[in-house]
């Protein structure tokens, strides 16, 4: 038997695909600051605190893109694992959903033991 079974591949990847394109959607539409050297950008004004003087002085603005790009990607990708787990716990279990909060009781003794 497969760990993770077609369907739910097929799911999964489905998923991706979409959160990918919405990603990569999402920073086109972005405004993203264009300069030539670092002191054009130094030059600018942010009112919502995105100048970044120490990454113009040393990165150029391609890379700055590419880095804006990343960071956005692994700011979300976190929801993307809950996504999948949800989705193959779904091959085993009646019921999964993500978080989830989970409440219970713990003894005195319980917490002692965690605690060694």
């Amino acid at each position: 038997m497969a760990i993770i079974q077609p369907l739910t591949q097929q799911k999964i990847k489905a998923y991706l695909e979409v959160f990918i394109d919405n990603l990569i959607a999402d920073y086109k539409s972005k405004s993203i600051r264009e300069f030539g050297s670092a002191a054009e950008y130094l030059a600018g004004a942010s009112p919502d605190g995105e100048l970044k003087p120490f990454h113009a002085s040393i990165i150029s603005p391609a890379i700055m893109r590419i880095n804006q790009f990343e960071r956005g990607l692994s700011t979300r990708l976190g929801t993307t694992f809950e996504e999948c787990a949800r989705l193959i716990a779904l091959d085993h279990h009646a019921d999964a959903q993500r978080s989830w909060d989970a409440r219970a009781s713990v003894s005195a003794a319980a917490w002692a033991e965690i605690e060694v």
